[in-house]
């Protein structure tokens, strides 16, 4: 069975691109287990066992985070090809009632409310790495999932 999910930007990332810290303390730990957790979801996607359905803005999002976090275009790139390969994408327009609403609601920024938006719209999981957000999607009933969880 495949899992319907919507990948928040920030889990998208950190299994995409490794921690870079160089001191190897708990922070680094830290972040190494939340990389491979992620990168385990990424997997998942490749395999097929889990469907990502992504607001477009994720791909923007995804690029210039990428970048700054990793200073390669290569990597930025191949980040963006595996979201273009690995989901269905929904734009802006197709979820503007629904964010609209949920905006009003939750008052969140307008990032956060596409993915929320494209969740609830798809009928799909929210994985993110976003406290508050995850927190708020449970609390309109937004099937949600905390990768530090």
């Amino acid at each position: 069975m495949t899992i319907e999910a919507v990948l928040d930007t920030s889990v998208f990332v950190k299994g995409f691109v490794p921690p870079r810290r160089k001191k190897r303390d708990d922070i680094y730990l830290q972040r190494l287990a939340l990389h491979q957790k992620a990168e385990s979801i990424l997997r998942k996607v490749e395999s097929g066992e889990m469907a990502l359905h992504e607001p477009l803005v994720m791909l923007v999002e995804v690029a210039t985070v990428v970048s700054r976090l990793s200073s390669s275009e290569t990597l930025s790139k191949a980040a963006v090809q595996f979201l273009i390969q690995h989901s269905s994408f929904y734009s802006d327009i197709y979820l503007l009632d629904e964010a609209i609403e949920l905006g009003i609601q939750t008052k969140m920024s307008g990032f956060d409310v596409l993915f929320l938006a494209c969740a609830k719209v798809c009928k799909a999981v929210l994985v993110t790495d976003d406290l508050k957000m995850y927190e708020k999607a449970r609390e309109i009933g937004i099937k949600s999932q905390l990768l530090r969880i």
